[in-house]
This record gives structure tokens, sequence and C-alpha cells, in this order.
């Protein structure tokens, strides 16, 4: 795609040390900046500050955006409980109307073309600015799977724990906690599953909304080795421990198919978030020596964690786009997801996604892993589909393609 002239106003999430979407707008920013956008992104450089990720490009231009009163106060109280909630509120609203202030300023000395959130939802307006959103999928998945699970979490976390849970899922899927949508002109999100969810459960029009895939460093993100060696089927859970990423259904799974003779290995690579009292579940796997934890994995070795296993299992409920499944396929591994997993939108031939969300599903997938014979170039397959979905020029020649949309007169 030739070269545009796009001026984008720019806030959002950026990290160089993290995974999913932070680490995938590092890399649309740089992608961006090379076909020609000239971007100025306004953040609070305590919170979010993307210099390191872009380095030095003549069309990047960062505003420091801050709002020290409200952040201070915010740090004195967020561990009161309610009090805390509402310092997190002011911080979040004094901030975003910071945000919209320096971009307007900024929009009447040289005009900008859109207004783009990476991450969230536009949380306000500048007269005469387009806002299109690239969000983190619909908002509160992880509340509602509290509901869904609030026996489980009852008995693993004691009943105060998970009251307190069910009050602040409660509180997230009220209008309090949702997300202004009405500020947003256009919604992109990870996948198919996260538009069908905001049109069936927000009420989004189907042309309100884009599915677009994050990109994935194919350079980093590459296989080194062909199919396994041994009959041993090594497995890994790559991500944050919380209720809808499932965990028990995992774990489950996993110990069944032992029971049956299959030979598995697992590894956990990634800590409890959320609700407390999770670990029991690794501490309550039958199996503990065919098991092993990792709490943290710095962001540099997950390639060489991906490449050390034969297959990445990830059963999550409403998820919008789990980076680590795509990373997994370009490092040539089959995947395992869930029926709701929005990933399904990107798989090979290779991948399974279960019918169900049981363990008897899953555990039934494994065996079919386990078992099954594949050809030396099988890795290829995986690593075919990760170019064709994730690579980062694509990936950024369809956002370019959408945000011009949004540009074009009405």
């Amino acid at each position: 795609m030739k070269s545009t002239a796009l001026k984008l106003a720019v806030t959002g999430f950026v990290s160089p040390n993290a995974g999913s979407m932070a680490g995938a707008n590092g890399l649309l920013l740089r992608a961006l900046l090379e076909r020609g956008c000239r971007i100025d992104f306004f953040s609070k450089p305590s919170f979010v500050d993307p210099r390191p990720v872009i380095g030095s490009h003549p069309l990047f231009h960062f505003h420091a955006t801050d709002n020290p009163f409200a952040d201070r106060l915010r740090a004195r109280v967020e561990a009161v409980p309610g009090i805390g909630l509402l310092g997190r509120r002011f911080d979040s609203f004094t901030y975003h109307r910071a945000i919209l202030q320096a971009v307007a300023a900024g929009h009447r000395s040289t005009p900008f073309d859109l207004f783009l959130w990476l991450g969230d939802y536009a949380r306000g307006r500048v007269a005469g600015l387009p806002n299109v959103s690239f969000a983190q999928g619909p908002p509160g998945t992880d509340a509602r799977s509290v509901f869904r699970h609030f026996g489980q979490i009852q008995k693993l976390s004691g009943s105060l724990s998970a009251w307190k849970w069910w009050f602040l899922a409660r509180l997230r899927l009220s209008r309090f906690g949702r997300p202004p949508f009405s500020f947003s002109d256009h919604i992109i999100v990870g996948s198919g599953q996260s538009k069908l969810t905001l049109m069936e459960l927000f009420g989004f029009q189907d042309a309100q909304v884009s599915p677009l895939p994050y990109p994935v460093d194919l350079q980093v993100f590459r296989p080194v080795q062909g199919v396994r060696s041994s009959e041993e089927l090594r497995c890994l859970w790559l991500g944050r421990i919380v209720p809808r990423k499932r965990l028990d259904l995992f774990l489950d799974a996993a110990a069944l198919a032992i029971s049956r003779g299959v030979d598995i290995r697992l590894t956990i690579a990634g800590d409890f978030r959320m609700v407390p009292g999770y670990e029991a579940l690794i501490k309550g796997f039958p199996y503990p020596d065919r098991l092993l934890w990792r709490k943290h994995v710095p962001r540099k070795e997950v390639p060489d964690l991906l490449r050390s296993h034969d297959v990445l299992i990830q059963p999550s409920e409403e998820e919008d786009f789990g980076s680590s499944v795509a990373e997994a396929q370009a490092c040539g591994l089959p995947v395992i997801v869930g029926s709701t997993n929005g990933n399904r939108d990107y798989l090979s031939s290779r991948d399974i996604v279960l019918e169900e969300d049981s363990a008897h599903a899953l555990c039934a997938a494994l065996i079919a892993m386990a078992t099954r014979e594949e050809s030396p170039d099988a890795p290829s397959l995986s690593r075919r589909a990760a170019k064709e979905f994730f690579d980062i020029d694509r990936v950024a020649d369809q956002l370019l393609a959408l945000l011009e949309v949004q540009n074009s007169p009405r």
C-alpha cells in the first residue's frame, strides 16, 4: 500500500516488555510511521511512555500529559476499600480530560485527521475529530465469568472474597462501570467473536465494528525445530490466570488424559490475578511430577518457551484475541482453543477448537494431539497461518485502510 499523509492523535497502551495488545500497539505505531502517518502521542509518561518502543522518528511526536494532583490522590487511597475505587475513577476522569484538552489544543494549531485510542474505548470528543477505538475486546468479559464460576470462586477463595468479586463484577457491568461507547465513531476488536459480542450484548450494528487481529513479530517468533522426537506431549499454558481463562478445565482434562495412559507433561507459565486462592488448583493436581509451574517468564524468554513445547492450550471463554496463541502458531506449534475463543478465526488445519468447554472435550483434544502422526513439514502449516493473519505489514495495511475510511468525507 502506498504511503499516506494521515495525521493521527493517539493515546492508549504501549509497552516494550508486554505481550497482548500493549506489545502489538508498538508494532502498529512503527508500521504506521513507515507508511507516512504523522503520529502525535499523548500520555502520562509514568503511565505509558511509547518512546522506548518507537525510538527516534521525524513523524513521531510525544506530548507528556499529566494530572499530578489526582495521580497522587489515587496513590494514597487506592488500598482503601470503596474510597480506592473512587480515587481510581477520579484519576481516570481527570487524566482523560487532560488528554482531550491537549489533543484539542494540538488540533487547533495543526489539525489532525483522526483520534486513535489504542487498547481502550474513546473517553471523550474533540470537536471535528473522528474517534477510532482499537479496544481490547468487549467490556466485562472477566466480570461475566465471575457469575458463571461463582461457586468455584467461593470454594477456592472463601465466601467473603467471592461476594466481594461478585459485587465488583456487578459494578463493572453496570452503567457506572461500562465505557462510554457513544464517543467511538468506529470500533476495532481482535476477532469476530468480540464483534459478535458487541452486537449481541451492547446493540452495535455490523458497520460500526471491524475485526482485526494483533500483529506478531515474525522475526522473533519463528520455528527452529520440526515435529517432536519423543512420545511425550509437552503442553503449555501461557498467560494470566483468572476464572475466565479456565485453568481448572486445563488441569482436569490433563489429569483425565494421564489417567487414560497418555504421556503428557504440563507447563503453566503465569501468575494468579484477580481472585486469590486459585493456586489450590495447581497444588491439588493429582500428578505433580508431570507439572511445572513458572509464575513469571520474562518477555524475551517467551519464544524459546514456546519452541520447547509441542502444543499450546488456551481454553478461555470470551477471548478477544490470545496473543500467546498467535505467537505459538508463528513458532510452528499447533493450538487448542475454547469454543468462544476469538482466535478460532485465524487457525490452521492442525489446530483444534473445542466443541464444548468441558474437561472431556479438552481431554479428547489432548489425546488427538498426542496420538496423531504428522509429517516433518507440519509446523509450516501453523507458520503459514501466522504469516497470513499476523504479519505486521498485512495488519498495518488493513488498519490503515480502516482509518482512511473513517477519514473519508461523509
